[in-house]
């Protein structure tokens, strides 16, 4: 029983001696102990009791849960034997609430204390509800939910085969990009559940991902924009969902961004757009040159919020692509499923307002292609579309150059609208080339 100084550098470097695992306990705090195993698995315990009948309560894994911090092992520690002092009984606790707490409790933990705090916590939490726990913040049965719920669950029941019944009732159902993504969800709850001390085990650990998918490159050739641009007028969906397609098309930005873009993001005299960092995918302020095409389409999506909370007596949205009742902007979930439900399937041949299949992102890449046709350089692109790996690569561009390349972006896409418009007319039309560089 090494009784050591327990440090960051020490938990780091820790590791086992002679047998299967090796206990380090602290000479900080009483009672806490850092378990390393052969493996190299590290977990926080707390001691307490004689030594002849000592009890073992685990706090969570390291680094996952930190040694210090207001809520790191050392506290829980402290907290663990100021209960046992007052005549509790932690272990008992901890499985008297693993007894009572479901699946469904799980999840709702996750999304309020983990989830929520990510950019795309709103799809993360749609995805656990509706595949897992079945139910709602409210603990209500939600619309259509998967076959392989698993929120009735307890989680002192709670076992791996629980975990593939989630994940293979989307893959059967042939949602396979959909499963991937449960399968990150489901494994980063599991890891933050196990980091508390919430679960015994990582469940998901050893799992594979279960399906391979294929990075898309599908591309939109300038017949296919035009087509596409013109059945766009006549889709089955809100003006408001349409415009958020073309200016995904214009601007080349993710259909998230631009779902959310809010008023206080635009200054459209200077006809700019800043997307923040917290609904940045890479968490880097964007600044977005608008176009007058872009310009035009926001406009008119502001005049009619404007007009619409006009008749309904009430303020308009900071939101300027609302959802239905103006308490939220449009998810990119949302436009998704607005894009999918055009789908037709004719003789075998599926399409969407007239050509092959397509989704949002797409759009994006067909925007840095044609732009790059136009003979803007790549790196511009890179700019243009926020890619930190094209921008951020270097130390030097990371930590010294700080030019923004707001100019060259601009024009970029000026010249990209200039050729859409002349697209999406039929028309000729004369466009600017840039060199590269």
């Amino acid at each position: 029983m090494p009784q050591v100084e327990l440090t960051d550098k020490f938990c780091q470097a820790a590791k086992a001696g002679g047998g299967r695992k090796t206990d380090y306990f602290d000479t900080i705090v009483k009672g806490l102990v850092l378990r390393v195993s052969t493996g190299g698995a590290k977990s926080w315990y707390a001691v307490y009791g004689p030594p002849a009948k000592r009890s073992w309560l685990k706090l969570g894994s390291y680094p996952e849960m930190p040694l210090g911090t207001d809520k790191g092992a050392r506290q829980r520690a402290k907290d663990t034997r100021a209960k046992v002092g007052e005549g509790g009984d932690p272990i008992a606790d901890k499985k008297a609430l693993a007894a009572s707490q479901t699946v469904t409790d799980l999840v709702e933990n996750y999304v309020k204390r983990h989830a929520a705090t990510k950019r795309s916590g709103d799809e993360i939490a749609r995805r656990l509800r509706k595949n897992v726990s079945g139910k709602d913040s409210e603990g209500r049965k939600i619309e259509d939910p998967s076959a392989g719920c698993i929120g009735d669950v307890k989680l002192a029941e709670l076992h791996r085969r629980d975990i593939t019944k989630a994940i293979d009732a989307v893959k059967d159902r042939g949602a396979h990009v959909e499963a991937n993504r449960l399968f990150e969800d489901l494994r980063a709850m599991v890891r933050w559940a196990r980091a508390r001390g919430d679960l015994d085990q990582n469940f998901t650990e050893g799992m594979r991902k279960p399906t391979e998918t294929t990075e898309r490159d599908r591309v939109l050739d300038a017949a296919e924009i035009e087509i596409m641009w013109k059945a766009l007028a006549d889709a089955d969906m809100r003006e408001s969902t349409r415009r958020v397609i073309r200016l995904c098309l214009v601007t080349g930005q993710r259909v998230g961004e631009v779902a959310g873009m809010t008023a206080g993001e635009l200054d459209l005299e200077q006809r700019l757009w800043t997307i923040p960092t917290a609904r940045s995918k890479n968490k880097r302020e964007h600044g977005v040159p608008l176009s007058a095409m872009a310009v035009g389409i926001i406009r008119a999506q502001l005049t009619d919020n404007a007009a619409l909370a006009e008749r309904k007596g009430r303020a308009v949205p900071s939101d300027v692509f609302p959802g239905p009742g103006a308490r939220a902007s449009v998810t990119g979930a949302a436009i998704a499923k607005a894009i999918k439900r055009e789908e037709v399937t004719k003789r075998g041949v599926a399409t969407i307002m007239g050509v092959a299949p397509w989704t949002a992102h797409d759009l994006r890449r067909s925007a840095a292609t044609h732009m790059e046709m136009l003979g803007i350089s790549p790196f511009v692109i890179g700019h243009v579309l926020n890619h930190i790996s094209a921008t951020k690569a270097t130390v030097t561009s990371r930590v010294y150059a700080r030019y923004d390349y707001m100019k060259e972006k601009r024009d970029a896409l000026d010249v990209w609208a200039e050729r859409l418009a002349g697209i999406v007319t039929g028309g000729a039309q004369v466009i600017p080339m840039i060199t590269k560089k």
